[in-house]
């Protein structure tokens, strides 16, 4: 067999086991495992579930090494200006006494 023609053989071989596993999967239901860590309770709990948890859950807070308050902000101000949350900015400061009440160090 010429090279060209093995090569080709190769590619549809990929090609036809790769379709084979796509139809395997396509039929098993995936299931993420429930969310079991919560947050800290305290008034702004409710704004960071609204506004935080779109994109992340409840654990990448806890993992979070205790953020500043200026740190705190200027993550908010990342995830809104970079990420495009929709985080209303008169919720920010709200946001900010929440998470360094409960998962920040003071300065």
């Amino acid at each position: 067999m010429n090279q060209k023609l093995h090569q080709t053989f190769f590619f549809v071989l990929i090609a036809v086991a790769g379709g084979a596993w796509f139809a395997f999967a396509a039929d098993e239901e995936w299931k993420l495992p429930p969310e079991t860590a919560r947050l800290k309770p305290g008034p702004g709990a409710d704004l960071v579930t609204g506004n935080c948890f779109n994109c992340h859950s409840v654990d990448y807070l806890s993992t979070q090494p205790p953020l500043t308050r200026d740190q705190w902000k200027a993550s908010i101000i990342k995830m809104q200006q970079k990420y495009g949350a929709p985080v209303a900015t008169n919720n920010v400061d709200a946001l900010l006494d929440y998470l360094v009440k409960n998962y920040g160090r003071a300065k």
